[in-house]
């Protein structure tokens, strides 16, 4: 009886003994150690600089040399149409307003309406996109407003162009003021032009004055 037992521990003994050199030789080889690699920093490009001309650099050498011709006057609601000639000039179109309170603001371009580069006579709006601008007053009660367009053609895109206000239309005219500008011409179709050339100047303009009764 001592002896089977004895027989059975010495049996369990070796089976453990051998499970345990199974485990020990089945054991997974330690890692490598990895190699440091080495990460530069990503290189910071400067966003390329936007090319074009300030409102403070436009001078148009207080001449005008695009022509505008339309209507000396508007019914409220009617739809404003004039012509504007660049006269053989070539660059981009800027038509923008000033009104009688002094508000000035940009019809083309626009959202609807890109700006490109233009050289010829041109119907506008009608040849400038889908837009349709209307005859308004902005005053109250008063027979008759007055507006002011102004046609600006650059041979560099203007990059601040909606900030556009009064201050900058007197010093692309040179310091003319706009009613000079205007005696100059006559009847209902305006086309303002000295005849003279200025060698300083980087913007042709034109003015168009109307009133909307």
């Amino acid at each position: 009886m001592k002896i089977k037992q004895f027989y059975q521990v010495s049996i369990i003994v070796a089976t453990a003994i051998f499970a345990m050199g199974c485990s020990y030789n089945n054991k997974p080889p330690a890692p490598k150690p990895q190699k440091q690699v080495k990460i530069n920093k990503p290189v910071r490009v400067a966003p390329p600089k936007p090319s074009g001309i300030t409102l403070s650099q436009l001078n148009s050498g207080g001449i005008t040399t695009l022509a505008i011709k339309g209507p000396h006057r508007f019914k409220e609601g009617q739809p404003i149409k004039f012509i504007i000639d660049t006269r053989g000039a070539e660059g981009y179109l800027y038509v923008v307003y000033s009104d009688s309170n002094g508000e000035v603001g940009v019809l083309y371009p626009n959202p609807k309406s890109p700006l490109t580069e233009i050289s010829g006579k041109y119907i506008f709006p009608d040849d400038f996109g889908t837009m349709v601008i209307n005859a308004t007053k902005d005053c109250k009660g008063c027979k008759e407003d007055k507006t002011v367009v102004y046609a600006l053609l650059t041979k560099e895109p203007i990059l601040d162009i909606r900030n556009i206000n009064q201050t900058h239309l007197k010093n692309i005219l040179g310091g003319q003021s706009l009613q000079t500008s205007i005696a100059k011409t006559k009847g209902i179709s305006m086309s303002l032009d000295s005849g003279s050339s200025n060698s300083n100047a980087n913007v042709n303009i034109g003015v168009l004055e109307f009133v909307v009764e």
